[in-house]
């Protein structure tokens, strides 16, 4: 039986996939395909969003994930919804009668993968005596047994499997730092044991490797504010990192108030997100004002789209 193995790499950036650095991420790439210039992905280029994207093939406007920043405080409704409103891959194969294992190195159940016929977490719980992260997610190396034994099991024809590793360290380091280009170089590594172990069903395997956003470092510039720049046009801004929700105040005019955006120091670009919101993405290095910053890395922004 035919199957999909699906990686999802977590603020892998694109520009680290090299000969050197990824040996058996680039000869893969080499004997099947790659985007040479990479992906691009929707404002906020974020988490939540983009795996949300990526496993209901819809995008957020549909799927209805606007932003990360749920996971900090609860948001109002025309900020989006904290999972996919609409089916993911997993219920398609549960419709289908294809059996699908989902993995991931994450607890909060954001990643959408309730539906699949098996997951670990179980039910989004991370086990007692896992070993975890800075940032409390499950280690690459806790993550590994549960896809090799997914892997192992002919009955599944949908394997999505997802490693944090790169995402915590590029944030709290830096994407460009030693720390970080060790990670990727570790977590190439992975990712050639699991193609190690895909070679007994190599000929009826497809072999999928994505990320949900690229990193940035920033520069010495103040966080934007845009609530000290609202003209009466905006009255909350929701923030995520160099990507920012914005709420019109009724009866504002959005290109009005998208052409005052344009103004603040910082904005490259904005968009309509919805019927009362814009969503401002900022210049390379810059970032929103916001309650916490990463120590090292962020994402959010059109460069890490």
């Amino acid at each position: 039986m035919p199957r999909v193995v699906l990686l999802g790499l977590d603020g892998f950036p694109h520009r680290a996939i090299s000969p050197g650095l990824t040996p058996r991420m680039w000869a893969l790439a080499e004997a099947g395909g790659r985007a040479a210039e990479g992906g691009i992905t929707d404002l906020p280029s974020s988490t939540d969003p983009g795996f949300c994207s990526l496993l209901t093939g819809c995008y957020p406007r549909t799927h209805g994930v606007r932003t990360t920043s749920w996971r900090y405080a609860r948001l109002p409704d025309w900020a989006g919804v904290e999972t996919p409103r609409v089916p993911t891959i997993f219920d398609a194969c549960r419709t289908a009668g294809i059996r699908s294992t989902a993995v991931v190195g994450d607890d909060r159940g954001l990643l959408a993968t309730g539906a699949a016929s098996r997951r670990w977490p179980p039910n989004g719980v991370i086990p007692a005596g896992t070993a975890l992260d800075a940032h409390g997610y499950p280690l690459n190396a806790e993550v590994m047994p549960h896809l090799l034994q997914a892997l192992a099991d002919p009955a599944v024809g949908l394997v999505f499997g997802h490693l944090n590793e790169s995402d915590t360290v590029g944030h709290d380091h830096g994407p460009e730092s030693g720390a970080a280009q060790k990670c990727y170089a570790a977590t190439d590594r992975t990712v050639g044991e699991l193609l190690d172990a895909m070679q007994d069903r190599w000929a009826e395997t497809i072999v999928v490797i994505v990320s949900d956003h690229d990193m940035q470092a920033r520069d010495a510039s103040p966080p934007i504010d845009l609530m000290a720049n609202a003209d009466g046009l905006w009255d909350l801004v929701i923030p995520d990192g160099g990507a920012a929700l914005v709420h019109l105040r009724p009866g504002a005019d959005a290109q009005e108030a998208g052409a005052a955006l344009g103004r603040v120091d910082g904005i490259e670009t904005w968009l309509v997100g919805g019927s009362a919101m814009l969503i401002a993405g900022a210049r390379r290095g810059r970032i929103f004002k916001a309650p916490r910053y990463s120590a090292g890395g962020f994402h959010g922004a059109p460069a890490t789209a």
